[in-house]
């Protein structure tokens, strides 16, 4: 069983995390459970709630809070449920896209807050060192050229970023990736599923 993570952090140094999203999926990539927690010393703390790279994304979370899609609960809870869920599907692979982000704001939080890794020890391993097969295949580059999504290098580059990926593999070049920690980590366990595909 495969665990795909997302976190959501204010734009400070210090890497507070005010989402923690993740979906588990099985060995074919079908999704067997979906959390999203708002992590509540971060969200009800307006001012540094206001420093977020996505801060005006407030009203959806309000409207998720509401429908129960997202759930309020404190840092120390988000790790106990997320430790609860790896043991409870027998997780045995966690990934993130640009995981190292992601690791530092998770051991930011619980250093800052004195928690347990809700990650028992298992080291998430980073979605962008599976993606070669799509990113060096000539479509993809056809695609990116194309459609302007090429870096700003000297000698330009197809971009690796989640949302370029998604945008191809759906081909949907109007999709603009949500940013929040569920819906980040739905389409980024569908670039893992077609990576590792690709992969054999």
């Amino acid at each position: 069983m495969k665990l795909v993570l997302d976190t959501e952090t204010i734009n400070l140094e210090k890497q507070f995390v005010y989402d923690l999203g993740y979906t588990i999926a099985d060995a074919d990539g079908n999704v067997v459970a979906k959390k999203s927690y708002v992590i509540s010393q971060v969200y009800n703390n307006k001012e540094l709630f206001a420093t977020g790279y996505y801060s005006n994304k407030m009203p959806l979370y309000e409207s998720r809070l509401k429908s129960g899609y997202s759930k309020k609960v404190g840092w120390g809870h988000a790790m106990r449920y997320l430790a609860n869920d790896i043991k409870k599907y027998g997780i045995t692979e966690i990934y993130a896209y640009n995981s190292k982000f992601d690791s530092r704001a998770l051991n930011f939080m619980c250093a800052w807050y004195k928690v347990v890794n809700g990650l028992g020890g298992i080291e998430i391993q980073d979605i962008m060192n599976f993606i070669k097969p799509i990113t060096k295949s000539q479509d993809f580059v056809n695609f990116c050229e194309s459609n302007g999504y090429m870096t700003n290098h000297k000698t330009p580059q197809p971009q690796k970023k989640a949302e370029t990926l998604y945008r191809y593999l759906t081909d949907n070049v109007d999709y603009e990736e949500e940013h929040t920690g569920l819906e980040d980590s739905l389409i980024e366990l569908q670039i893992l599923m077609t990576a590792l595909a690709l992969l054999g």
